[in-house]
């Protein structure tokens, strides 16, 4: 249908009565528009056509459909994606900065950064719906080369959560226009951990290969690694920022009732802080680690405890902090022959002893997940989809109960252990 235009002179016209208004800026052929409604503010369109009659209906159709919106409240005009993702970002920096931010904040500006502005940046906010998102799982899939799992989606979707919902706050959307998001990622897969055979033949396989660095610097990277390793595998703590960030004031002892006392570590995780007592073991892995430094070397432990040092725990003999264990680790596994599970068939990392500790939690200490849970700073969900994979016959000990009497054993009748312990390294 034909709109009726009006031209004023050869850079100005009115559609709609005088409603809408055409115009050309400076040196441009193209036409744009503008209008107003009941906010006696201008709305104005970009109309992309030099023909009159092509903008004129382009410019008509946006201000009916600016009408619409305005009656019902929904935000006319919206800001482009990545504007709102990167003040989505500065907004979770600043906190992270001044100690109010949650840890998983790194992980949503890393997926803003790599994911969600690299696909989404040029859509405005309104124009983002069910085919928009259905063409990121795609584009996804091919960038990641893999299905995306559970966690991984999760982490995704809670970013992009984060820039709809700071767009709402500051009315650059409406709710209504903020579409739902799914979550179809593949269901997470047993994690690669180390048995409880491999563990011992870990530990003691590693005081040969500490000396066996061909220079002092790699061995002192190998004696870090070694109670490195051991104290992530007796405590359940996350390798990168909860343990590398680890420092003396951060170690204390509690003491209980009956007077046993446990060690204590405070971290800051992806939950936020929380104190996961260590095993006994772990004490002596934090000598060693004081005995290397010898500003410290010579105080008791308890003593270095009470000092509550600003220092960083997982640091060389100089002081200085490396970057390095994530590789001396990969060295350490193929000179082992341990870098791959058995099970799982995946390659093994420092976050491994993590998983390595849950195992031994639930199979060896008969630690409920709810515990476990709070321990590791995680859900009891992700607990559950990680190691719901162990059998009931591998806690026999556990759900058979203690046996009644002294019936004898019978044959072919297989003892299992009640609680198989950790090695303890000297």
């Amino acid at each position: 249908m034909k709109v009726a235009v009006t031209l004023v002179n050869e850079k100005l016209a009115h559609a709609r009565g005088g409603e809408v208004v055409l115009y050309k800026r400076g040196d441009s052929t193209r036409w744009q528009a503008r209008f107003k409604l009941k906010d006696l503010k201008w709305h104005r369109v970009a109309t992309k056509h030099h023909n009159i009659q092509y903008a004129a209906q382009v410019a008509c159709e946006a201000y009916d459909r600016a009408r619409f919106l305005f009656e019902e409240k929904i935000p006319i005009s919206s800001k482009r994606f990545d504007v709102v993702a990167r003040l989505a970002s500065e907004e979770m920096q600043q906190l992270i900065d001044s100690g109010n931010g949650k840890v998983v904040y790194n992980d949503y500006i890393t997926v803003i950064k790599n994911y969600l502005i690299p696909f989404f940046g040029n859509y405005h906010l309104n124009t983002i719906g069910y085919d928009e998102l259905q063409k990121f799982n795609t584009w996804r899939l091919a960038k990641m080369k893999r299905a995306p799992v559970l966690s991984t989606v999760t982490t995704h979707n809670s970013a992009l959560n984060r820039v709809f919902q700071l767009a709402l706050e500051r009315g650059w959307i409406a709710q209504t226009q903020i579409p739902k998001l799914k979550n179809n990622g593949k269901k997470g897969t047993a994690r690669e951990a180390f048995s409880l055979s491999e563990y011992k033949s870990l530990t003691s396989y590693m005081p040969h290969w500490v000396d066996k660095g061909h220079t002092a610097k790699t061995n002192q990277m190998r004696d870090l690694l070694r109670d490195y390793i051991l104290v992530l595998s007796n405590t359940g703590i996350r390798h990168g920022t909860e343990a590398l960030g680890l420092k003396w004031r951060d170690i204390e002892w509690i003491t209980q009732k009956n007077g046993e006392r446990y060690l204590q570590f405070t971290v800051k995780g992806k939950t936020g802080k929380r104190q996961p007592i260590a095993r006994h073991n772990t004490e002596d892995y934090l000598r060693r680690l004081q005995e290397r430094r010898p500003h410290i070397a010579k105080l008791t432990f308890d003593a270095l405890l009470k000092k509550k040092l600003n220092e960083k725990v997982f640091v060389l003999e100089d002081g200085s902090e490396t970057k390095s264990l994530a590789g001396t680790f990969r060295t350490l596994m193929r000179d082992s022959g341990l870098d791959k599970d058995r099970d799982v068939k995946l390659k093994r990392s420092l976050y491994s002893l993590r998983h390595t500790y849950a195992h031994f939690s639930i199979l060896n200490e008969t630690m409920d997940v709810y515990t476990l849970a709070r321990q590791m700073g995680t859900s009891v969900k992700m607990i559950e989809l990680h190691y719901g994979h162990l059998q009931p016959s591998q806690k026999a000990n556990v759900i058979a109960g203690k046996r009644m009497g002294s019936k004898k054993k019978a044959v072919g009748e297989v003892q299992l252990e009640e609680k198989p312990k950790l090695e303890r390294v000297k």
